[in-house]
């Protein structure tokens, strides 16, 4: 497991007294002038902002421009450093994959070229079951297999349907989309009628283009630069059942208490929370069918700042062709995880380096998975003798993470969790009253080098590098690294622990890696690189370029 850096670099920046006598000349200030372009035609794009956003540096070391008629821009004054380059114009989106720039003293970059093409655009109506418009509908377009830590704005977009149930999603990069429709909050909506017992309202639900309820199943729309595309399909409607009961052994800690309902499986839908009425009761109305985690939103108020606590009520609630009421809920039992560290070689070690983070883990069938709910992480900083206390720890499965408080450890790896002398890194642990761990980390960790080059067998720069560990060890978010390449393509990936991997280099990733999905996709298309403890591999990789379909 590799360690994370989580510290920030500061440059200090000394300044030099005045001298009386004869002072030297000081070094000319970088200066970074370029041209943004239009593609495919390479017409000048004029009131461009280029925007250079510092890496490792303070937040204040940002810089900007606007073009000129002629497309054209000078940012003087930049101090060295790498920077980040981002080109925003309404109307266009940058169609160059991430570009960084290294800028060093008295020196500057004055060919830097900028491209940019026109925006797509979304567009349609959605209706009822009969085809009557359907206004406030949330409409968003995700483009195909982007996850949430890598959308902006040009690959995701929404908009809500007006009164004739037209929406309009502009500024989105080419590529396919999948389109999502989520009814308004409203419920049960005009026009729908209760089926025969008058219990059970039929209601508009969250539905996927071209008119599917499984995400799985739902077809992407490919569009086109300065095109626009334009779809119809309506809203499903389904049967909602009611959820009621009771939670008992609310810890007794004042403040307030909030009862949610959080849907299992990818979408992981929640049903918003309530506060609890007089003797713990709730009641949920218009649930839709399927399995459910309840938990308990504890909001508290220590020394005047407000504290959360998540805690699971019981096992998943099943709802099927019936109101499911009289639940007795319970908070699962919670409980205390100490532990201790340890070097494999023995030697002596600045724990304060180090903290630990608990994972929420569940098991769907034969697999462990992350849950990606609202469950609040547990941390703690590790003691100077590599001791570590996580105190009110709430019921459940966790893995324990190691994160590096320092930058100086890039090659130490987590070596071994052992609970009652069994390992147990990758299947995790359930919380008891009283949980000991004993951690052993390592400085011997591997690592891959290499290049990317294309297809003619030339350097990419700014290409993404990730590497993909093995079916049996990707519950662990630690062993999955990535790393940009610098301008003759060189990446470096350290700190992995033994192993099988899988590494690939794309000229815009996207996609969520950790999704099944991912290896089925892209597996073929990496190189296969097998670690032993310490090992050093290199690889070179062949990029996977933006927007390419898989063969």
């Amino acid at each position: 497991m590799k360690l994370l850096i989580m510290a920030f670099s500061l440059i200090l920046v000394p300044i030099a007294g005045a001298i009386q006598a004869s002072p030297p000349e000081q070094a000319s200030t970088p200066s970074i002038q370029g041209k943004v372009l239009k593609e495919p035609d390479g017409q000048p794009i004029r009131k461009a902002n280029v925007q250079l956003y510092g890496r490792k540096r303070p937040t204040g070391s940002n810089y900007s421009a606007i073009s000129d008629a002629q497309g054209q821009f000078t940012i003087d004054g930049v101090q060295p450093g790498q920077y980040v380059v981002v080109v925003e114009r309404p109307g266009f989106v940058q169609s160059n994959r991430r570009i960084t720039i290294s800028v060093e003293p008295a020196s500057g970059k004055n060919d830097l070229i900028l491209h940019m093409q026109p925006a797509a655009v979304i567009t349609g109506k959605i209706a009822d079951l009969d085809g009557d418009p359907i206004g406030g509908v949330s409409v968003t377009a995700t483009r195909a297999g982007s996850m949430g830590a890598e959308r902006n704005s040009r690959n995701y977009g929404n908009a809500a349907t007006n009164d004739l149930g037209e929406f309009r999603i502009s500024d989105l990069r080419a590529g396919r989309y999948k389109i999502t429709a989520s009814p308004p909050p409203t419920s049960p909506p005009p026009g729908l009628k209760e089926n025969k017992n008058g219990k059970d309202p039929s209601i508009l639900l969250t539905t996927h283009y071209p008119g599917v309820l499984d995400e799985d199943q739902a077809v992407a729309v490919e569009i086109h630069a300065g095109g626009e595309t334009r779809i119809n399909f309506g809203l499903l409607t389904g049967r909602a059942y009611r959820v009621s009961g009771s939670v008992t052994g609310v810890p007794s800690q004042g403040g307030m208490a909030q009862i949610m309902l959080q849907a299992k499986g990818r979408g992981g839908l929640q049903v918003a929370p309530q506060e609890l009425g007089e003797g713990g009761r709730f009641e949920f109305a218009n649930v839709l069918p399927g399995s459910y985690v309840a938990r308990l939103i504890m909001v508290t108020f220590e020394g005047g700042q407000p504290a959360i606590r998540m805690l699971r009520l019981g096992q998943p609630i099943e709802v099927s062709n019936a109101h499911v009421e009289g639940l007795r809920l319970q908070p699962e039992a919670g409980g205390q995880v100490r532990g201790k560290f340890s070097l494999d070689t023995g030697q002596k070690f600045d724990w304060t380096q180090l903290s630990v983070t608990l994972v929420s883990v569940e098991e769907q069938g034969a697999e462990l998975v992350e849950e990606r709910a609202m469950d609040l992480p547990t941390s703690s900083n590790v003691n100077s003798d590599g001791t570590f206390e996580l105190k009110n720890v709430p019921g459940g499965n966790y893995q324990l993470l190691v994160v590096a408080r320092s930058n100086d450890l890039p090659d130490y790896i987590t070596k071994s969790v052992h609970l009652d002398g069994r390992d147990v890194a990758d299947s995790g642990f359930p919380i008891l009253p009283q949980t000991f761990l004993e951690v052993v980390i390592s400085a011997n960790g591997a690592s891959i080098t290499g290049r990317v080059v294309d297809g003619n067998g030339q350097p990419i720069a700014n290409a993404t590098v990730v590497d993909v560990p093995s079916a049996e060890h990707r519950t662990r978010s630690d062993l999955f690294q990535r790393d940009t390449t610098d301008e003759s393509g060189h990446f470096s990936l350290r700190g992995l622990n033994p192993g099988k991997y899988t590494v690939l280099a794309f000229e815009e990733l996207q996609e969520d890696v950790r999704q099944p999905d991912f290896m089925k996709s892209y597996g073929t298309r990496g190189e296969i690189v097998q670690l032993d403890e310490g090992t050093r591999k290199n690889v070179v990789l062949k990029l996977i370029p933006s927007g390419g379909e898989v063969p």
